[in-house]
């Protein structure tokens, strides 16, 4: 190629403008054309002959390479030399996770085709289920096909099957139909449906959401088969009420009463408020209230409890002659000390909620002699002996 441009730039000037001379003396034949004259034969030679050896140096020096580029092909003549030099000549940058048939860096005479597939980060969510990965197809459509997704007439997908995947990637959307569940208002309702999100469902379903309403799964969830849509109506309502106001409890140590009793000596009494609140109602039901404003109308009184300080006396398993060792002697063999795993504990068999409520702390089985029996005279006293109706019956107690 070199050598036919320099012969062509050393042709002289004048030369060209003498053939040009030449021709416009042309001799006219009657016919109205020009007669073939030695000049004009001569410079049509040289013109044929500057035009194939063009020609002949541009088929000679170029190389011919079919370029395929994410699906798309067209045949080049190029005079680059490397594999590199092509895609530079067509603006391809070659990134990490592309792929290309030939090195980048390879001689072009060495191979007629170049194949490059771009590397696209894509999502494809069917049915809420998402997966994530690098694709090299060139359209959507091919992308489902290696997946096998086949959508259905009436199934939805977010792009057209023709549609171009761009470089920088896609999120593709597939919802088949499905049936679900919409709970709102007090109502489930099924819904059959390809529509792929939350919002789109409830949309189709006819339900219409206040700005406070609650939706769960959130709105612009994708939805998976058989799922559960539920709608909770969220309203603020501010609200004039009269309420109680709690009294509260002092207490006054108390040596002679066991520790852990407590006694009322003066009993406390409610007052009355009227309260300025916010209410959130959720579904009918207040989850919060908030108090915005508050009259006292009536002061409550505090309740005055007394409270025993006295450790219970150390444990003492000794047995005597009393009407209580003799019932332990025949509920329990008079062994104050047993948990036999049964559920009943000491001597007198105190069930672990008979116990409490008497005031008793710990297991009955732990407590002294004497503080089994102070708690069992007490449940004597307000229950009778039918809590032991068996032994009290052979004690003649009953």
């Amino acid at each position: 190629m070199s050598q036919h441009h320099h012969a062509h730039q050393g042709t002289p000037k004048s030369l060209t403008a003498t053939m040009r001379a030449r021709l416009r003396r042309a001799v006219r034949t009657p016919e109205g054309g020009f007669a073939k004259t030695p000049w004009v034969i001569a410079l049509n030679v040289f013109i044929l002959t500057v035009v194939a050896g063009g020609a002949a140096a541009y088929a000679t020096f170029s190389h011919s390479v079919e370029l395929t580029v994410d699906g798309e092909t067209e045949q080049i003549r190029t005079f680059a030399t490397t594999v590199d030099e092509v895609l530079e000549s067509r603006d391809i940058a070659i990134r990490e996770d592309d792929r290309i048939n030939v090195a980048v860096s390879a001689p072009l005479d060495q191979t007629d085709e170049i194949v490059v597939e771009y590397a696209k980060p894509v999502t494809i969510t069917v049915d809420g289920s998402a997966t994530e990965e690098i694709a090299y197809e060139p359209t959507v459509g091919d992308l489902l096909d290696r997946h096998g997704i086949e959508p259905a007439e009436d199934d939805y997908v977010s792009e057209d099957h023709a549609d171009e995947i761009p470089r920088e990637g896609l999120d593709v959307v597939v919802s088949t139909t499905k049936n679900l569940q919409v709970v709102a208002d007090g109502e489930t309702r099924s819904v059959q449906t390809a529509a792929p999100s939350v919002a789109e469902v409830l949309a189709e379903a006819g339900v219409t959401l206040g700005e406070s309403d609650e939706v769960d799964p959130g709105l612009d969830t994708l939805v998976a088969p058989d799922a559960v849509l539920t709608v909770v109506r969220v309203q603020t309502e501010t609200r004039t009420e009269e309420v109680d106001v709690p009294f509260e409890v002092q207490t006054i140590e108390d040596p002679e009463l066991l520790r852990g009793d407590t006694t009322v000596e003066t009993p406390g009494t409610v007052g009355r408020a009227v309260e300025t609140v916010d209410v959130v109602i959720a579904d009918g039901e207040v989850r919060e209230r908030v108090v915005l404003e508050r009259e006292v109308l009536v002061e409550p009184t505090p309740q005055v409890e007394r409270v025993g300080t006295r450790a219970p006396a150390a444990a003492n398993f000794a047995t005597g002659d009393s009407v209580w060792d003799r019932l332990a002697q025949c509920e329990s063999g008079g062994n104050w000390a047993t948990n036999t795993g049964n559920g009943y504990y000491g001597g007198v068999q105190f069930s672990l909620p008979t116990w409490r409520s008497m005031g008793g702390s710990g297991l009955p089985s732990e407590a002294s002699r004497e503080e089994q029996i102070q708690r069992a005279s007490a449940l004597q006293a307000r229950s009778g002996w039918g809590q032991w109706p068996s032994c009290a019956r052979k004690l003649g107690l009953l």
